[in-house]
């Protein structure tokens, strides 16, 4: 099955724009694949931080841009989905700074996060300048983190030639499943905050 695609040429001819992609919604798992695929020399290591970082800015920008058109309407759309808007809000009065910077890596901030940004007093280029910080550490942070996923896949199962593509399928399998889990657990919450209403 696995034997007529060449996982090599998909990823030259694809990967930095399916990375993009991936990366301007949510990514994490995408840019993990990407590490491991940089490890295998399928992708080059630097390409894939600055793809991943110039994703995660332009989709963070334009949730703010979102939240600054919204304005105020911004905050009930966003508790009728069941985000934590609260905690959220506080954080970003407490600490505007960091808050901007840490929205990529605290679960249920994702989304919430930029748009109550810009629906707050925070000034676009600040967000733009720390934005962008923020999304290069974290893009190194996951990338590296599946480079070395990529080595200790290597030293378990020695040269990864003839596996990548199982271990890629499976790979994106797993963080799949793991997405699909997590939405399912958040649809959950909102039905339960929702019939609590």
């Amino acid at each position: 099955m696995f034997e007529h695609l060449d996982l090599a040429q998909l990823l030259s001819s694809y990967g930095y724009p399916v990375l993009f992609l991936g990366c301007l919604l949510e990514g994490e798992s995408m840019l993990l694949l990407a590490g491991i695929a940089a490890h295998q020399g399928l992708l080059g290591f630097t390409p894939v931080v600055v793809w991943a970082t110039l994703a995660g800015t332009l989709g963070d920008q334009l949730l703010f841009w979102g939240g600054r058109r919204a304005g105020d309407r911004a905050v009930p759309w966003l508790q009728r989905r069941g985000l934590a808007v609260e905690r959220v809000t506080g954080l970003i009065e407490r600490y505007p700074h960091l808050s901007i910077f840490a929205v990529r890596f605290l679960y249920g901030m994702r989304l919430a996060g930029p748009l109550l940004i810009g629906a707050s007093r925070v000034g676009w280029l600040r967000f733009l300048l720390i934005n962008l910080l923020g999304a290069f550490c974290w893009a190194l942070l996951f990338a590296s983190a599946g480079y070395w996923a990529g080595e200790l896949l290597e030293q378990w199962l020695g040269n990864l030639r003839p596996y990548r593509l199982p271990v890629f399928v499976a790979v994106l399998l797993v963080f799949g499943g793991l997405a699909l889990w997590r939405y399912g657990r958040h649809r959950h919450k909102r039905k339960q905050g929702t019939s609590a209403n």
